[in-house]
């Protein structure tokens, strides 16, 4: 499914992303026993929360379009067949896993003595790979499938990615809480997320609006932590938001001449980053 092929404006952001918090109250619940996913020990309860928006997404667009139209963009989350490029297909792959070596030397730069990485056994990183998928889809038929062309219809691409990321940051912000992440690793780590919707939107932009390109790199971001056991003790958002801040100011130097990154009009016509 193309986004721009998306339905028109049926109801608003604003009640997607309220339907979205509401949904996810029970889950904020579970984050509160502290307990482990029992497939997944990284991973808290509470990540089971990853499903909300898709949820949120399919059900406002069944109410507003119809059972078809969200069966239509269920589907796009798995159109593998509509990534021609193979190049930005690889790039959206390789991105975070690249980004984090990036902050691993940034760390160790700084001084601190980083530990040997212990990887998951190799048996069990297709189930994890396949784990951080559907995540990513429960996450991104949401944010890339319904609020993304929703907001592009009033704003530029650019401030479109900055919304949804702010919101996307601001939703973990409990989550985090509740796995006892301090207030300054919780704003560097939202700052990250802003920056990484960023990415994302401009990657999605130049395959053609697909929600598939999202999928995979959210998914990959996520399986960092689930390939190394011991990643989160010495991970700090602070540097990867700094290698990340460098990768988008390089994006838009790159783009300077590309109004579809660098509009920032509200023309009401459809912008692209």
């Amino acid at each position: 499914m193309n986004l721009r092929d998306s339905p028109s404006q049926d109801g608003t952001v604003a009640l997607f992303f309220g339907l979205v918090l509401l949904l996810s109250l029970p889950f904020y619940a579970l984050g509160l026993s502290h307990t482990a996913l029992p497939f997944a020990d990284a991973l808290p309860l509470s990540a089971l929360m990853a499903c909300v928006p898709a949820i949120a997404a399919l059900g406002l667009i069944a109410r507003q379009s119809g059972i078809a139209a969200a069966v239509l963009l269920f589907k796009s989350a798995f159109s593998f067949g509509a990534l021609s490029n193979a190049g930005w297909v690889m790039l959206a792959v390789a991105f975070m896993p690249v980004a984090f070596a990036l902050t691993a030397g940034l760390i160790w730069l700084s001084g601190a003595t980083l530990p040997p990485l212990q990887l998951l056994p190799v048996g069990a990183i297709i189930p994890a790979l396949l784990l951080f998928f559907l995540g990513a889809v429960g996450e991104e038929l949401g944010w890339q499938g319904y609020a993304y062309p929703r907001l592009i219809k009033r704003h530029s691409a650019l401030n479109t990615a900055l919304i949804i990321g702010v919101v996307w940051a601001l939703w973990h912000v409990i989550p985090f809480a509740l796995m006892g992440r301090s207030a300054p690793w919780i704003i560097w780590q939202g700052l990250t997320m802003v920056l990484m919707r960023i990415i994302v939107v401009w990657l999605v932009v130049n395959t053609g609006g697909r929600i598939l390109i999202a999928v995979l790199f959210h998914m990959m971001s996520n399986s960092v932590w689930g390939f190394f056991a011991n990643f989160t003790p010495w991970y700090d958002p602070l540097f990867m938001c700094v290698v990340l801040l460098i990768a988008v100011a390089a994006i838009v130097w790159i783009s300077k001449d590309d109004r579809r990154v660098l509009d920032i009009s509200r023309s009401g016509k459809q912008n692209s980053v």
